[in-house]
């Protein structure tokens, strides 16, 4: 192609993309959007400090924090509520109309009184959709043969599960269980626990013999529980950091795609990896901003 060619292609692209914008995505709509003069100030909902989904979410969207001020792990404002988990923060956009906030894509089913926006143009369940992490289940030291079955199953037959709701990280392959007998206690995530709820209820099913606890807390108390043998198996929905990645093996269960939520009465359809910052670390405070 000449490169006159890929300009004028490229060029097409962003034309298309509309209110998305070219590349990160501004922060104003290329066209007003009725309605959002009505929404007044924008209530951003946060997740609490250790959340894996929140530390995922400022890294996707480029608002981490200063890596000199331990006090500070991203650049939130300081006025957005806390919720403390998932539901916390469905609950809270479906009571405010103009309310903001983030939860993982498997979450969405059955919340109804909230929809998804589409970022940068590109729907939640699409391939090239731009806030991708992975679920992680971590353990320090060996595996017990219970723990080798159970993890073998998630990465074979269990990837079954995994792709109704997420994405699978491996193809699905059929898995004969050595009935191994014991109990596996897993903590972390909020965000991963309920797929790990369905994983564990299913193997349960293949192997009697095993009896599997979860708690839920968030991504950092897991790791945090796993390093120090509190628990078996520790759940993160964010990447480990060095210091975690060399106390710790860890394996890759599934992807999820961060949900960018908003009242299903709010009049906006699509916003920009851009506008996010700013909302989020309070440089945009009004809905009707993003009509300027």
């Amino acid at each position: 192609m000449k490169r006159r060619s890929r300009w004028a292609a490229a060029l097409a692209v962003c034309t298309v993309l509309g209110l998305a914008g070219c590349g990160s995505g501004t922060a104003q709509n290329s066209e007003p959007v009725e309605g959002l003069d009505q929404l007044g100030d924008i209530r951003v909902i946060a997740r609490e400090d250790g959340s894996g989904t929140r530390a995922a979410f400022a890294q996707l969207v480029d608002f981490e924090g200063d890596a000199a001020d331990a006090q500070q792990s991203d650049q939130t404002r300081k006025d957005a509520p806390i919720a403390q988990d998932t539901e916390e923060v469905i609950q809270a956009v479906e009571d405010d109309a103009a309310a903001i906030g983030y939860i993982s894509r498997g979450s969405m089913s059955g919340a109804s009184k909230v929809k998804a926006l589409t970022v940068n143009g590109t729907s939640v369940d699409a391939k090239s959709y731009p806030l991708r992490r992975s679920f992680y289940l971590t353990y320090c030291g060996g595996l017990n043969e219970l723990e080798e079955d159970f993890l073998t199953y998630i990465r074979s037959a269990g990837q079954d599960i995994v792709g109704k709701s997420y994405t699978q990280v491996a193809k699905t392959n059929t898995f004969l269980s050595n009935q191994a007998e014991g109990t596996i206690s897993i903590a972390g995530s909020t965000s991963v626990a309920p797929l790990m709820r369905e994983l564990a209820e299913a193997y349960e099913q293949i192997n009697p013999h095993a009896d599997i606890t979860i708690t839920e807390t968030d991504s950092t108390d897991g790791l945090t529980q796993a390093m120090s043998g509190q628990c078996d198996l520790g759940m993160s929905s964010r990447d480990l950091k060095d210091y975690e990645q060399e106390l710790l093996d860890y394996q890759v269960i599934a992807q999820d795609e961060i949900a960018v939520i908003v009242n299903a009465e709010n009049p906006l359809q699509d916003i920009g990896l851009d506008t996010l910052r700013q909302i989020y670390t309070g440089k945009i405070n009004v809905w009707n901003e993003l009509n300027s």
